[in-house]
Formats: C-alpha cells, sequence, structure tokens
C-alpha cells in the first residue's frame, strides 16, 4: 500500500537511476555528429575554387630600333599588352590618356634593355602612346567590346575569410562544450536534489 502511494505521487517524475528526456547518449551523438559535419565541411571550406578568372587574351608587343612593333594595335576588352624592350638603351610606355588625378593613365616607368611591361584593357575605348624619353615614338591600342570587370583584389578573396571561418567553428565547438556541461550538471543536480536520493 504504501508502495503504491508512493509511486502514485511520483508519478510524472524520473524514476530513480533514469536520464531525463534529452540524456546524456543524446547529447554525446548530438555534439560527435556536429564536430564531424565541421570537420567535413572545414576543408571544403579550405579547398573550395573561388571565382575563376578568366584567362585573358595577351598580345605581344616590342620596342626595338627606336620605335613600338606594331605601332598600331587593336584588340578587344580583356586583353592584356605586353611591351618588351629589344633596345640597349631606355624607354617608357606612357599614355598620353590622363587620369583624374592628372597621370598618365598607362605609365611603364623606365624600361631597360630585355625587361617588360604589361597593361591590362578592361574598358574599350582609344590609348595613344608613346616614349617618355623619345617623344618621336608613337604608338596607340584600339579597345573594342564592352567592358568588363577587373578581378577581385585579394583582399576580397574567399582566402580573406579563412580566419573569420576557423574562428566561427572554434566558437561553436565551446558553445557546444559549455552546453554539455552544463546539461550535466543540471542532471546531477536534479539527482541529488530528489527526494528520493541519489542512486
Amino acid at each position: 500500500m504504501l508502495r503504491s502511494s508512493r509511486n502514485r505521487n511520483h508519478r510524472g517524475r524520473p524514476q530513480l537511476g533514469t536520464l531525463p528526456h534529452f540524456s546524456h547518449e543524446l547529447l554525446s551523438r548530438f555534439t560527435l555528429g556536429l564536430t564531424l559535419v565541421s570537420l567535413a565541411i572545414f576543408p571544403l571550406v579550405q579547398i573550395s575554387p573561388g571565382p575563376v578568372k578568366a584567362s585573358n587574351p595577351t598580345f605581344s608587343a616590342t620596342i626595338a630600333n627606336y620605335a613600338f612593333l606594331p605601332q598600331h594595335i587593336n584588340v578587344t576588352t580583356g586583353t592584356q599588352v605586353v611591351w618588351t624592350n629589344n633596345d640597349g638603351t631606355q624607354h617608357t610606355v606612357t599614355s598620353t590618356n590622363m587620369t583624374q588625378g592628372g597621370g598618365a593613365l598607362i605609365n611603364s616607368g623606365p624600361l631597360n634593355q630585355g625587361q617588360t611591361f604589361s597593361y591590362t584593357f578592361y574598358n574599350h575605348g582609344f590609348y595613344p602612346y608613346l616614349c617618355g624619353f623619345h617623344s618621336y615614338m608613337t604608338g596607340w591600342v584600339n579597345v573594342t567590346g564592352s567592358d568588363v570587370q577587373p578581378p577581385l583584389s585579394p583582399a576580397l578573396t574567399p582566402a580573406a575569410y579563412t580566419p573569420y571561418i576557423i574562428g566561427g567553428i572554434i566558437a561553436g565547438a565551446v558553445v557546444i562544450v559549455s552546453l554539455a556541461l552544463f546539461l550535466r550538471r543540471r542532471t546531477r543536480k536534479a539527482k541529488s536534489t530528489s527526494p528520493l536520493g541519489p542512486a
């Protein structure tokens, strides 16, 4: 009789030695699963390729016998023009187009024999240029086609976000461990304060 009334009084409470609904085993499985998912995703984030830069066509030009060869270049937007100085004296590739700041839009600086200078034309237009040392050396690049966007700077590439990804994974692991410890402590406290006493 005493036993049945005792069971009636504790109806709905966990019986002695049982765990709450959110058990340690379930918590362990959840933590393990989340950890495995994090470990699986992290390498994929690291090795997944970012936006692929289209391979720009290249046009080669030379500087020889105090002349730009060819003197007139016709290309489409996105083309990289590479000038190579084959003369024994210094030359420059300096455009007469100016930037808003007043400087030359294209300016190679002094090129010694064997040195190269490249410039990628992302915007259509007409680009006359000359040698800063020998003003009679002239040429132009005529660029046709739709303007194209320059590639992202390295600061904006996915690799720049790697520290934040690592930090997020570490923070997630800390939260999971903290939650596990909190629930474990709470379960032990509930057992020790149970009217039935510890198992």
